[in-house]
């Protein structure tokens, strides 16, 4: 897996930061779900867990 540059490394947490406010605001349930698993998947990304570009995939390696 190449690593992130700099750049995207600073849009991914933008992206981050704004998907940690809507979970803040929403009270509803399901969509906090749906908020946290994207915040996961953009997580290991930025970790460098998982492959760039599969952030549409489901997480079945760590049961998430």
């Amino acid at each position: 897996m190449a690593e992130l540059t700099l750049l995207e490394k600073e849009h991914v947490q933008l992206e981050l930061d704004k998907l940690n406010e809507a979970v803040a605001k929403t009270s509803d349930f399901g969509e906090k779900l749906e908020l946290k698993d994207k915040i996961h998947n953009m997580t290991m990304i930025l970790n460098g867990v998982k492959p760039y570009g599969s952030i549409n995939y489901f997480c079945e390696g760590c049961g998430s």
